[in-house]
């Protein structure tokens, strides 16, 4: 206590005396901090004391200094990219047989298209796929030129015709037309151009673009440019931009001082997911004077195949056109106009009334080993082909039934259904990608306003889709209806599902009526 009181009481006495008497600044940064309770913002400058503690997670080694050498890296081969270090030779998983797509999508069309390739890699070019305009057989011819095709569009003169066949089958516009191999490979070497005019008298279809001469599509080996669709071959009007549709297959090799005419010796790695260019030599049950496909099987069937020669009319309309009137119909301009009309068939109308294809949907979420289905017809029509969406890819076998009216209560019995299609060899395509089965052993005559039934099976399973009420009306066109039907499991025995619309398209002609369906084509 004091002797004396204190001149005033203190204002505001401290709650707690600090543990440790406030130190004086030192005139050098201390080695620790000064203080356990930094300040809860940052400091408008830095501060001068070292950081209280060390970096949180140091490296555990020093980054070593660069090496002279690249390191190895056996992993590379099989990433599915062709390396700067890796060709066709030394690592053919990657750079062999290499797939570029510019697009199935089309708006347009012509008989040809010319377009530019430049190599970003020392490459040859083997096989290409193109986008057909119309069903069919016909002739398809691919030119090449180095440089580009500026000023050349109208004139033979440096074009050196690689690919020439007469007898191609083409499939529908937007569906991949595969060639086989050129009659030679083409070597680009890299940073160099390359052009080509592929023409079609079944035409081809694409799309507009956007700067002829742009990049439309490139990879680790090309880029394919925009060019121009053609009218005639050299000759006739030129459109552009256009984006040729369509595959290049190619291998990337090493650089060699002058590019070989004729195939490698080095051996193929993998069997070729391709067909060769020239058929397999196989006996057929009768000798053809022709080969019977530009585009064989990759294995051979296990039996022949029943479809005709590629030559003939691909499909036969079922009576011979009759013989010209001496006078005009009284609508000249209905024939042409894609639609079957009530007083056309196939004899006096081919173009609107002959191979007509309706299509379900190639949309899927289910799937099972077949499907029974109606078909209802609205003319007098005869069905000539089918094709499916398979559920699994690779050679399978392929049966189909029908029979007259409905297939209730006959699901499961094979009483009163006949078998129209039998194929131990079909070449099965992905899902959602068509699977054309070629002609029935028989075509079905269906008369107008009658019903009927069709039983679709495949030891590759079917995809469709689900629907909404069994025997309902699920596409229609002039000719026919398609009902939505039922998912089988087993070949008249086993689990059905309902309702589930089938997946795929149907060829047909519309005829006139006759007193009986025969059974064969007619004379």
């Amino acid at each position: 206590p004091s002797k004396s009181l204190t001149k005033l009481p203190t204002w505001d006495p401290t709650n707690r005396p600090t543990s440790i008497p406030t130190q004086t600044p030192t005139s050098k940064p201390t080695s620790h901090p000064t203080s356990s309770n930094p300040t809860p913002i940052p400091t408008s400058s830095p501060t001068r004391l070292p950081t209280p503690h060390p970096t949180p997670k140091p490296t555990p080694n020093p980054t070593p200094k660069p090496i002279s050498t690249p390191t190895t890296s056996p992993h590379q081969c099989g990433n599915a990219l062709c390396e700067l270090s890796e060709n066709a030779a030394n690592c053919p998983i990657d750079c062999s047989s290499k797939e570029i797509e510019t697009t199935y999508e089309f708006n347009l069309g012509s008989s040809g298209n010319m377009f530019v390739v430049k190599a970003r890699r020392n490459i040859v070019v083997s096989s290409f796929a193109i986008n057909s305009k119309s069903r069919g057989v016909g002739a398809v011819k691919i030119y090449t030129r180095a440089g580009s095709y500026t000023n050349h569009e109208q004139s033979r003169d440096g074009w050196e015709l690689v690919y020439e066949n007469d007898s191609v089958i083409n499939n529908r516009r937007g569906v991949v037309t595969e060639l086989g191999f050129l009659d030679r490979e083409i070597h680009i070497a890299k940073d160099r151009s390359q052009s080509f005019f592929v023409t079609s008298t079944n035409g081809l279809v694409y799309k507009g673009g956007e700067k002829e001469f742009s990049v439309y599509q490139s990879d680790e080996g090309m880029e394919i440019m925009e060019g121009i669709g053609t009218e005639g071959e050299f000759e006739g009007i030129t459109y552009s931009p256009r984006v040729w549709s369509g595959t290049i297959w190619y291998n990337v090799v090493e650089a060699t001082s002058s590019p070989s005419k004729s195939l490698t010796k080095l051996p193929t790695w993998d069997p070729t997911n391709r067909p060769t260019s020239i058929p397999t030599q196989t006996p057929t049950s009768k000798p053809t004077s022709h080969p019977t496909s530009s585009n064989p099987t990759p294995i051979p069937t296990s039996s022949p195949t029943r479809l005709p020669t590629p030559h003939p009319t691909p499909k036969p309309t079922p009576n011979p056109t009759p013989k010209p009137i001496s006078t005009p119909t009284t609508s000249p301009h209905q024939c042409g106009n894609a639609l079957c009309e009530l007083s056309e068939n196939a004899a006096n109308c081919p173009i609107d009334c002959s191979s007509k294809e309706i299509e379900t949907t190639y949309e899927f979420n289910l799937g099972s080993s077949g499907n029974m289905f109606v078909v209802k017809a609205r003319r007098n029509i005869v069905v000539s082909s089918f094709a499916i969406n398979s559920k699994s890819r690779g050679v399978g076998a392929v049966k189909i039934y029908t029979r007259a009216g409905s297939y209730t209560n006959h699901e499961q019995s094979r009483d009163g259904w006949e078998l129209v299609y039998e194929n131990d060899s079909v070449i099965n395509n992905r899902r959602g990608v068509v699977t054309e089965l070629g002609f029935l052993d028989r075509e079905i005559h269906i008369a107008k306003d009658r019903s009927q039934s069709f039983f679709v099976t495949s030891t590759n399973g079917l995809v469709y889709k689900g629907g909404e009420k069994e025997f309902s009306v699920y596409q229609s066109d002039e000719g026919m209806e398609i009902m939505e039907g039922i998912g089988t499991e087993g070949e008249f025995e086993g689990i059905t599902y309902s309702p589930r619309v089938w997946s795929g398209t149907i060829w047909y002609n519309v005829v006139e009526a006759t007193s009986s369906p025969s059974k064969s084509l007619t004379k």
